[in-house]
């Protein structure tokens, strides 16, 4: 049965309508890469059987975490790109969207390269009861917006960069949006202006793998891609990320240096 929209879902699809206008979308590219997460899936385990350990440890948290270590490494994939030149960010801010109702909102991690695994799942939790509570730090940005007169804020936008504000300081600059929790194998992000570069996780799975003398294993796969704005950068500066990323999940114990 289809669920009716709320005013709150209402709300949120404005957002999202203005977001992705046509004048906005980007010529975005996609790639894809599979970890074994075989290693991380058991340090996950052991960190929330941990009694110490006052947080439920998430795969979107870990990831969250990893891009993180990596991001810092690929600058402008943070960076915002106004269709002409690249402006530079001076910190990381991670955007992960969040199931609600019949729409999305939106956690916002500011410098999540300077924060531990466990401090990234507490703001995350935290984050996200307030959102199901109505309380969402996001939804009380649109509704302050939605109080201001139009001409208001059309003026506002043309004496300042009240995009790049209002993106460094509420919605982010890298993405990071976990399919696999919709049961998806994997996808890719729609990108618009100022965006750059966004990370989709698929779904975990069990893959066989058969080597050139016939034998068998079994590893834990996630596929992992990026979307990004082809004007800003090209393929190989994408590919690097992604396989340095790669091999930090694949060897997660500096993620996990929680004990």
């Amino acid at each position: 049965m289809e669920k009716t929209m709320t005013q709150r879902d209402i709300m949120f699809r404005n957002f999202q309508i203005k977001k992705f206008n046509n004048k906005n979308m980007t010529p975005t590219v996609t790639m894809l890469i599979n970890a074994d997460v075989s290693s991380l899936i058991k340090l996950k385990k052991k960190a929330n059987d941990n009694e110490n350990i006052n947080t439920h440890i998430t795969i979107t948290h870990i990831v969250a975490k990893a891009v993180a270590d990596i991001l810092i490494k690929f600058p402008i994939l943070y960076s915002f790109f106004n269709g002409t030149k690249i402006i530079h960010n001076q910190e990381i801010v991670l955007n992960i969207p969040v199931d609600v109702e019949n729409h999305v909102e939106y956690i916002t991690v500011h410098k999540p390269d300077s924060k531990t695994l466990i401090e990234i799942s507490n703001e995350f939790v935290n984050e996200l009861e307030k959102i199901q509570n109505k309380e969402g730090k996001f939804m009380k940005y649109i509704q302050q917006m939605n109080e201001i007169p139009f001409w208001i804020k059309k003026l506002h936008m043309l004496i300042s960069d009240d995009t790049i504000n209002f993106m460094r300081k509420y919605y982010g600059n890298f993405v990071i949006s976990n399919f696999g929790s919709f049961n998806v194998n994997s996808g890719s992000l729609a990108l618009s202006q100022p965006m750059i570069a966004g990370l989709c996780i698929g779904e975990i799975s069990q893959v066989m793998l058969t080597n050139s003398v016939n034998d068998h294993r079994t590893i834990t796969n996630l596929p992992i891609s990026i979307s990004f704005d082809h004007r800003a950068i090209d393929g190989a500066y994408a590919g690097k990320f992604l396989n340095e990323l790669k091999k930090l999940l694949e060897n997660p114990e500096e993620l996990f240096n929680i004990w």
